[in-house]
């Protein structure tokens, strides 16, 4: 081989390089958990059962959290429409003290309002969040 055809082959090299690390960054830029930007997740070593009740008025949202809260380690053991109506406020109610799980909790949801609760139907919940509409999901992370 010549030189000058070495020389070009190693241009086209560094080219496909450079090439595929930015196609790459730009692939991490738009992925599911880029977008989502915090990383906060469960409490590692603990189980924290949480049920998820859409009280926003908007279709569908109770499912989308509860996606959400599961792809970070919450046990989202239970979701649906919150029968007391809507709320403009997202709501965390902390059934067992557990403040650590509850702001984690609060931190994916990109913020909440924390109370201290009772369960009264002691289902063995330790927290039940009632999203308000002003709760707005960052990303539709792909489940089938």
């Amino acid at each position: 081989m010549t030189r000058p055809r070495l020389i070009l082959m190693g241009g086209l090299l560094v080219v496909a390089v450079t090439a595929g690390v930015v196609g790459a960054r730009v692939w991490y830029a738009r992925s599911p958990m880029a977008a989502l930007g915090d990383t906060t997740s469960a409490p590692q070593g603990q189980r924290v059962k949480v049920e998820v009740l859409n009280a926003s008025g908007v279709s569908g949202l109770a499912r989308r959290a509860t996606f959400l809260l599961r792809d970070r380690g919450f046990d989202v053991v239970g979701w649906g429409n919150d029968p007391r109506g809507s709320r403009d406020e997202t709501l965390i109610l902390d059934y067992t003290d557990k403040p650590e799980a509850a702001e984690r909790l609060a931190r994916v949801l990109g913020g909440a309002q924390v109370e201290r609760g009772k369960d009264s139907l002691d289902r063995g919940l330790d927290l039940t969040v009632k999203l308000g509409s002003g709760y707005r999901p960052l990303v539709e992370v792909f489940h089938p």
